[in-house]
């Protein structure tokens, strides 16, 4: 029979193979996906289009416009909200012009929710505002929009479309290597939507067609088009927006009349390795860090101090000096 020590050596060297086991896979079990930080840097998107088609409201009523259109999407991080949320403002703007030589600011909105800054959920509704000295508009939001979750998934995420007002699935298309990091893009189908139909917002959503025999008919706003979103797979920070819309005005049978927004644009790329550097700084929690590698350096001596007795060193000595 094996003397005490032993056995006892024996149970402390598979309880240290156990430990060191469970600190190489806790990654898989415990949650150790990075949170966004309070303190980003770089949080706009600009995308450009030097042949773009809009209205521009004037004192004669909506016009068209055909040229450079910079599009741009500001998130600024405010109030947190415990220790996983954050209260969101989201500043969507369109203005006439490219580069250096932006004009008129054509459109204007701010949008503010609550987010879950591991998640990217949304927490409760949305707030619109996009009219001066008007309340805040109320939007139920329940999905994503510039944030997917961190460790994210190849799958479909509910995705907020702003002229919509509602999210619209982002299907998961391809992982693709970015500066030594994974990224997954996922591919958002806007089919044809009369948005007149979904809300109203200050005679956006209609307009009054003139007939050639001088009648007049209403037209109804219809979006379309699709989006791209290049995700960090690791943060699930959105690092690169590929953006095409075709937005018109059709009469009651959907048949386009008018041109509304026509945009063809992309992040630049200068701007998307800016936003893949900073998703390489984003902390983990310190918590599971320590108590994986507590875990792992427990193990590690546990099997030193079984190894070693299973060898002996720790074997009694008798009245001659010689263990037994």
């Amino acid at each position: 029979m094996l003397p005490k020590s032993r056995i006892v050596s024996v149970l402390l060297l598979g309880l240290g193979v156990a430990l060191i086991a469970a600190g190489i896979v806790a990654p898989a079990f415990l949650n150790f996906s990075p949170r966004m930080p309070l303190d980003l840097d770089k949080t706009t998107w600009t995308l450009r289009d030097d042949d773009a088609h809009s209205q521009v409201l004037g004192p004669e009523g909506a016009q068209p416009y055909q040229g450079p259109l910079t599009y741009q999407l500001n998130m600024e991080l405010q109030a947190p909200k415990g220790d996983d949320g954050v209260t969101v403002r989201v500043g969507e703007s369109t203005m006439r012009g490219a580069g250096e030589g932006l004009s008129d600011l054509d459109n204007a909105k701010v949008w503010s929710f609550d987010m879950d800054r591991l998640t990217g959920a949304s927490i409760g509704n949305l707030r619109l505002s996009d009219t001066l000295a008007s309340p805040a508009i109320e939007i139920p939001l329940d999905g994503y929009w510039l944030k997917f979750p961190a460790d994210a998934e190849q799958t479909n995420y509910p995705v907020f479309d702003p002229t919509l007002r509602k999210p619209v699935d982002a299907v998961f298309q391809e992982e693709v290597e970015m500066q030594g990091r994974t990224v997954y893009r996922y591919h958002q189908e806007i089919e044809p939507t009369n948005v007149a139909t979904l809300y109203a917002a200050n005679g956006t959503t209609t307009t009054t067609f003139q007939n050639e025999d001088g009648s007049t008919e209403q037209g109804y706003l219809y979006h379309s088009g699709w989006r791209d979103y290049f995700v960090d797979q690791a943060t699930g920070m959105l690092i690169g927006l590929y953006v095409n819309i075709d937005d018109y005005y059709a009469d009651r049978t959907g048949f386009g009349r008018e041109q509304a927004f026509v945009f063809d644009g992309r992040t630049s790329e200068e701007d998307e390795a800016a936003f893949l550097s900073q998703a390489d700084s984003f902390p983990r929690p310190a918590w599971a860090e320590g108590l994986r590698w507590a875990s792992i350096g427990l193990g590690s001596v546990l099997v030193l101090i079984g190894i070693a007795g299973a060898l002996g060193v720790f074997g009694r000595r008798g009245s001659s000096g010689r263990k037994k």
